[in-house]
């Protein structure tokens, strides 16, 4: 037999040798993925401390009853965490007590997430505890009683609160689209800063001081009122008792945003205390906090804009 057929041969062997053993391994792996490619509308987490409904209404995620607004970033995770669970391997079962405590899958500590399009249910799967790689977590998938150790910190996205996937964003505008502000302090004169043209037609006015106004600070203080976010959100009433501030009014192209701060000074015989800003905008119905770093912008005064 000639070399050259011999070591074809040989080859073809040891393609073979290969093919058999990959195909062992893969039967041996405990790997299991769960998947679907369904679009859901809705997410029901239900845990000890609260459960959170998170449904799709034209174009955005609202939140339970009172329809808070979510952070997409966050609903998009949660969806790209449910779409594929990479099951590693099966540890226990749900119907061993002793199991449902050491992974911790009782009520104080279990969160159950399903994922809904329309009627039709896309995913369920519950959390146990993190492993101790902090990276993976104990899980059941689909209702059934296998605790499988699945890849992901699955238990940082989806143990979440209300306040934690409700967005901090007041309002957000293009900057472009501002074309007046206008700041009023109690017992003082309103002052404002309108533009109307564009590009080298564009006209700056000031009224309500009297000061030559620089268009380059005007401009940056314009379009800095782009968009407002808070730290905390309150309820539809003021129940915080301060004392207003500062009110001011940003004409956009598309309607007149109005927000009124109210400030709670800090208590002078407390050395850590420090003012407490808060506010009330007509783009929301609730009132919220504002961090003192984003007052600046409020407090500005027209000295601060002339050239």
């Amino acid at each position: 037999m000639k070399t050259r057929k011999i070591v074809l041969i040989a080859a073809d062997v040891i393609l073979l040798i290969v093919g058999i053993v990959q195909i062992i391994l893969n039967s041996r792996s405990t790997v299991k993925s769960f998947t679907f490619t369904d679009t859901p509308d809705k997410i029901l987490i239900e845990k000890d401390d609260g459960n959170l409904s998170i449904v799709s209404e034209d174009g955005k995620w609202l939140i339970n009853n009172e329809k808070f607004e979510a952070v997409e970033s966050n609903i998009d995770s949660m969806i790209s965490y449910a779409q594929n669970i990479k099951a590693l391997d099966r540890v226990a079962s749900l119907s061993n007590a002793a199991s449902v405590a050491k992974y911790e899958f009782d009520d104080a500590n279990a969160i159950k997430v399903t994922l809904s399009a329309g009627d039709k249910v896309l995913r369920t799967f519950t959390l146990g505890k993190d492993s101790s790689t902090g990276i993976q977590c104990y899980a059941t998938v689909n209702g059934t009683n296998d605790i499988y150790l699945v890849d992901g910190d699955y238990r940082n996205i989806f143990d979440k609160t209300e306040d934690q996937v409700r967005t901090k964003t007041v309002y957000s505008v293009q900057s472009v689209d501002i074309s007046s502000v206008s700041v009023t302090r109690p017992g003082e004169e309103t002052w404002a800063v309108s533009r109307s043209g564009e590009a080298e037609n564009l006209v700056w006015n000031i009224s309500g001081a009297n000061i030559t106004l620089d268009a380059q600070k005007a401009a940056d203080w314009l379009n800095s009122f782009n968009a407002l976010t808070t730290t905390k959100w309150h309820g539809k009433t003021d129940d915080i008792g301060g004392e207003p501030y500062i009110a001011v009014q940003v004409g956009t192209t598309t309607g007149l945003i109005t927000v009124e701060t109210y400030i709670v000074p800090a208590n002078p015989e407390d050395q850590g205390s420090s003012n407490l800003y808060y506010a009330k905008c007509n783009k929301s119905p609730y009132w919220f906090e504002i961090p003192s770093y984003n007052m600046s912008k409020f407090q500005k005064k027209p000295e601060d804009l002339q050239k």
